[in-house]
């Protein structure tokens, strides 16, 4: 095997083993409400689908941020290296409040537009009420990837994803069924995690930045052309990303149409497919 191979192999190692923690995560979430009904599958279902349109609806954050970073890693401009982050972090934060300062709305139109049966609606509500609370974190940890993976750092990107989908499988076990909080504790757990993760990534980020900029450029990073010219940059990646989450959650809102037995399948039909892309 060639040097470029190995070096290709290295970088993409990291990223495909934090993939796989993804499924992992949802197969325990399954797997601890799964004795409690089709109902709690299948609210932590509809949830987890309304999460994921709304999270990689954002999926521009990550994919920027790495663009951006990129370029300035490679042309050794630490001070913009570090910018980059502070303007993709400010943006999560941002759009991570909005959507808490929103998410009556967000919720009853979820919904409504899934339609499933009562008791799914009942505890879906409370999933969902629960994780947006986690938003600004799960936006934030985009960026912190994003901002690890342009400067070729995918081992320390593979252990934050562990911590998190780790410390949110521990805590799910924890919290759903040692205290038995059910579909509530899957969400808190979630949440816990999430702001865990962000936390983590931020003091990576910091001790980083030590060696990149002597003091970090607020005012650079916050300036409204380089904010305008990063949303736009990111327009075609935010259109690409609805449809591909689209055509996912279609499995979703039309197997709520066939009742909870039907939808808690197609919450493990994807689970496996997640396994299996």
């Amino acid at each position: 095997m060639s040097v470029t191979s190995l070096r290709v192999w290295r970088l993409a190692l990291p990223n495909i083993l934090a993939n796989l923690t993804i499924p992992l995560l949802g197969a325990v979430d399954t797997a601890v409400i799964g004795h409690l009904g089709a109902a709690e599958i299948g609210a932590v279902a509809v949830g987890s689908t309304v999460f994921s349109f709304l999270y990689w609806g954002f999926g521009f954050l990550r994919m920027g941020t790495t663009g951006v970073v990129a370029q300035a890693h490679g042309a050794g401009d630490g001070e913009a290296v570090i910018a980059a982050f502070l303007r993709g972090a400010v943006l999560a934060v941002t759009f991570g409040l909005g959507l808490v300062a929103l998410q009556w709305p967000l919720i009853e139109g979820a919904l409504a537009i899934i339609a499933p049966s009562e008791a799914v609606t009942a505890e879906a509500g409370r999933y969902l009420a629960i994780r947006i609370w986690g938003a600004p974190a799960a936006l934030l940890n985009m960026v912190v990837l994003g901002w690890l993976i342009a400067r070729q750092r995918m081992g320390t990107g593979l252990w934050l994803q562990l911590l998190i989908n780790g410390s949110n499988i521990v805590l799910d076990v924890a919290l759903a069924r040692g205290l038995e909080m059910n579909v509530a504790g899957v969400g808190v757990a979630t949440v816990i995690a999430q702001w865990l993760g962000a936390g983590a990534g931020i003091a990576v980020i910091v001790a980083h930045g030590r060696h990149l900029a002597p003091a970090w450029p607020w005012a650079t990073a916050l300036e409204r052309a380089q904010l305008a010219a990063l949303l736009r940059l990111n327009g075609n990646i935010l259109v690409r990303t609805l449809l591909v989450i689209t055509s996912f959650s279609m499995m979703t809102v039309l197997g709520a149409r066939f009742g909870d037995e039907v939808l808690a399948a197609n919450g493990i039909l994807l689970l496996l497919q997640g396994f299996l892309s």
